[in-house]
């Protein structure tokens, strides 16, 4: 999605056509916890979008990072984010704020049938997987209709 997203965002989504939305979906362990809680206690500060710029590109990163390794990561990635209260998202993340909500919205999403990323819904069309500009485009174009 981080290849066509920019694009999304200036076509559709800056003048108000399109509001994009990202649900979690807590489907590889400890390692979607840890990053959705960093981006949800980044996005308590406004730096959401941000901080999942940051985890999609450095996503090998936190493969590569232990369990009991996460929160250190995440807080050096949340160092990254200029003008970010660094001890509020520090508390946010140790004192667990955005997890019952988070998983609240992992349990609503699979209901809805969505168990894994990425998945896109668009209007009355879901679409699965990685997709070319081109072919959100035709789908936003024709939900806008």
């Amino acid at each position: 999605m981080l290849t066509v997203e920019p694009e999304i965002i200036e076509r559709y989504v800056r003048d108000g056509q399109v509001k994009l939305v990202f649900r979690d979906v807590l489907n590889h362990g400890e390692r979607s916890v840890r990053t959705s809680e960093a981006a949800a206690c980044a996005g308590q500060q406004g730096r959401f979008w941000h901080m999942h710029e940051i985890l999609f590109a450095l996503q090998n990163e936190v493969y590569a990072t232990g369990n009991d390794q996460l929160v250190a990561l995440m807080q050096s990635f949340a160092q990254q984010l200029e003008g970010l209260d660094q001890d509020a998202f520090a508390q946010c993340m140790n004192d667990r704020v955005e997890l019952d909500r988070l998983q609240a919205n992992d349990v609503e999403q699979r209901s809805n049938g969505i168990t894994w990323q990425p998945i896109f819904d668009i209007g009355d069309v879901r679409l699965f997987g990685p997709r070319p500009i081109e072919e959100f485009a035709d789908v936003i174009e024709q939900a806008l209709q």
